[in-house]
């Protein structure tokens, strides 16, 4: 019986020293490695980081039995040597974020409420993110002990664990707190989201809390995707900003919540000029042709900043009825009203738009020329092509000229042979006219054909032709033109 009894004892005493070596498996290494942190040397720190990072890897590798466990005991015991440096226990506490057990949970909170501050703050970066219900309670019972900068820190702690635990806890600092931690916490609430902190942040918000408070609550409320409709028309008409009573409204109309027309009809009859600027921009961004006729429908009565929003919304709005809207702001609009509607007729424009765009550019002012040129060059609709056709086919020289100068702006088919026929028509005004167009669109095989009718023109033609050959002959001409130009003294032979 003796006998067993000393089998016994010898065998745990071996399982007893085998674990206790085990505890203690990186326990050198890591203190090699700490003790390189007393190095200043930039490298000699670089290193020590990186082989404390690999130590723990390995450590920690799906291979190793307890690796977590092990590990996390060996940096436990480094950090509460007096003998390793602070910044060696600084990238321990890092280490231990990363692999740190629920053993770790109690070293870490006394170190939280220390007073070395920086290792208090890596301390409590490993709490928020070491799993499991201990680190989430150490971070609760060290905050009655922490200023109002650590509570707002313990309170994004709690929030970025993510733990529908926390949420009574959070809540009560929501209700109770100064406004500093109350917003503080409504934006933990939102990080936390779930049923029980929507509606602890439903029950604050209809209480009207104060501003600061309100603010950050609203943007919890619209982080989270069950917030009921009531609260986001609360929001969209009492929102602490534009972007949150936008927010809540875009909300609201991506839902097709069966308020959404009215809410957009009662924004634009409001007298806060944000409020219309939402109810617009919501609609029309919609690409709900019921909610885009609410606001088209008050084009006529609407405000100058108001008409500016639906111009930069039209983009959303079907060609047709975008149309009709630009060409009546067109018609009674300012300069900036014109230029803005252009704009649009360029881009949604039809047959119905070539009228406006053509006196657009005849009547308008230079910027508004420009911008019409740009439109008619745009415009995809044949009738453009048909206008320019007829005005460079007119027994009136003015509209003619026009039609020249309109070739500039729009490749209209057939326009090059048109223009080539008034070089040769001998009109000067004409002439002038074709060559101001050519000297901007002209290509290789336009120069060639210049060239040659300048062999037969009049002298004031063909002295025109050479003039713009001189410009644009050595820069796109051919090799062929460029020799012909050269031996007739036209260019000289260094740039031909």
């Amino acid at each position: 019986m003796k006998s067993q009894y000393r089998t016994l004892y010898l065998a745990a005493s071996l399982i007893i020293c085998h674990a206790s070596l085990n505890a203690a498996e990186y326990q050198e290494s890591v203190t090699n490695i700490a003790e390189a942190f007393s190095n200043s040397d930039p490298e000699a720190q670089y290193t020590a980081r990186r082989n404390l990072e690999i130590l723990v890897s390995q450590a920690t590798a799906p291979n190793q039995s307890r690796g977590a466990a092990k590990i996390t005991e060996d940096l436990l015991h480094a950090l509460a040597s007096n003998d390793v440096p602070r910044e060696a226990k600084k990238y321990i506490l890092r280490q231990l974020a990363r692999v740190g057990t629920s053993k770790a949970v109690n070293p870490l909170a006394d170190l939280m409420s220390g007073s070395d501050q920086l290792l208090a703050e890596e301390a409590r970066k490993a709490l928020e993110i070491i799993e499991g219900s201990k680190a989430r309670n150490a971070l609760i019972k060290a905050y009655p002990t922490l200023g109002a900068k650590g509570k707002k820190d313990i309170l994004k702690s709690l929030a970025h664990r993510g733990e529908s635990g926390s949420v009574g806890f959070i809540a009560k600092e929501l209700e109770n707190g100064s406004d500093d931690i109350a917003a503080t916490a409504a934006w933990s609430l939102g990080q936390v989201g779930g049923s029980r902190s929507l509606r602890v942040l439903s029950s604050v918000y209809s209480k009207g809390p104060a501003s600061k408070v309100a603010a950050a609550t609203e943007q919890a409320l619209l982080a989270n995707d069950q917030v009921s409709s009531d609260s986001l028309y609360a929001i969209y008409r009492d929102g602490s900003s534009v972007a949150q009573r936008r927010a809540a409204l875009r909300r609201l109309v991506d839902r097709q919540d069966r308020g959404v027309a009215e809410a957009i009809a009662t924004g634009l009859a409001s007298d806060d000029s944000d409020l219309r600027l939402i109810a617009i921009e919501s609609a029309l961004s919609s690409g709900n042709g019921d909610y885009q006729s609410i606001v088209l429908g008050k084009v006529p009565e609407m405000e100058y900043e108001d008409l500016l929003a639906v111009l930069a919304g039209l983009v959303h709005v079907d060609a047709e009825r975008a149309e009709r809207i630009a060409i009546e702001v067109f018609e009674n609009g300012d300069e900036t009203l014109q230029l803005l509607a252009v704009d649009v007729l360029g881009r949604a424009g039809s047959a119905d738009s070539v009228g406006a765009l053509l006196r657009a550019f005849d009547e308008g002012s230079r910027a508004v020329e420009i911008k019409a040129s740009l439109a008619i060059a745009r415009i995809d609709t044949p009738a453009m092509d048909a206008w320019i056709q007829a005005m460079l086919d007119s027994v009136v020289e003015e509209d003619v000229l026009r039609g020249q100068e309109l070739l500039t702006h729009r490749n209209v088919p057939g326009g090059k042979d048109r223009l080539m026929r008034f070089v040769k028509s001998g009109n000067p005004a004409q002439v002038r006219g074709a060559l101001r167009t050519f000297s901007i669109i002209a290509d290789t095989k336009d120069l060639d054909l210049l060239f040659e009718i300048s062999r037969g023109s009049s002298e004031e033609t063909k002295r025109l032709i050479e003039s713009l050959l001189q410009r644009l002959g050595p820069v796109y001409g051919s090799v062929a033109l460029n020799r012909k130009l050269v031996n007739l003294g036209i260019v000289d032979s260094s740039e031909g």
